[in-house]
């Protein structure tokens, strides 16, 4: 990250933007070392949450104000063989949920607050709008909402979507994702340009954090440059 002054005032990070994000000590770490405030744990891998569960040391998320999980999104089975895991996780941080993957499992019932359905991408078939949202917070009355404003980008490049989705949900809003994103929702780095096109949305959403899912860069040219 070249540009550092302030961002940690502003967002937290998602240790799935770094290369250390299969090394959960390492990646904890980093984020204590670069005074990271609030940290996500991108767990979206079924091997990710193992290992979570596996080397993560004891006390480790102590020193942060506040902890997310991003739950796996691709499972060999079924999201149902890991309630116990991510239930047991939730006591005490939320759970960032994609509705198409677990718009159908009664047990997270038990997460209440704690589950947090974030918005989909262009490329998801189920979970992009309102109309789909609602119906997940229908079944789950008690969950919050994640506002992924690149996500919003990838449907709706006037940005409206996202006003419309804050206007709906904005009572549950827990969190931001914001990163720089390509058409076909593959993340990228997220730069002051992108920050710029997102600030009618992150203007209206200054009371919760603000999570990086891809690190921010200056892309500003050197002077003299070509």
């Amino acid at each position: 990250m070249s540009d550092t002054t302030g961002v940690r005032h502003r967002f937290g990070i998602a240790t799935g933007s770094w290369p250390e994000r299969d090394d959960w000590p390492a990646a904890i770490a980093r984020a204590t070392q670069e005074s990271w405030r609030v940290v996500e744990l991108t767990a979206i891998t079924v091997p990710r949450l193992t290992s979570l569960l596996r080397d993560l040391p004891n006390g480790a998320l102590d020193g942060f104000d506040r902890v997310s999980l991003h739950a796996p999104v691709l499972f060999e089975t079924s999201a149902s063989a890991w309630a116990h895991e991510l239930t047991w996780l939730a006591r005490e941080h939320d759970v960032i949920l994609h509705p198409d993957v677990y718009r159908d499992e009664a047990w997270l019932e038990s997460l209440g607050p704690r589950a947090v359905f974030e918005n989909m991408d262009a490329v998801k078939s189920f979970g992009r709008d309102v109309a789909d949202l609602r119906g997940v917070f229908e079944r789950f009355p008690a969950a919050g909402f994640c506002l992924d404003v690149a996500h919003v980008w990838t449907n709706d490049r006037t940005l409206a979507l996202g006003h419309e989705l804050l206007d709906a949900f904005g009572e549950r809003l827990r969190q931001l994702h914001v990163s720089g994103i390509e058409p076909d929702g593959r993340h990228r780095e997220t730069t002051a340009a992108d920050l710029e096109l997102y600030e009618p949305l992150l203007g209206r959403c200054s009371q919760v954090p603000w999570v990086l899912e891809a690190e921010l860069v200056d892309r500003t040219p050197e002077p003299g440059s070509s």
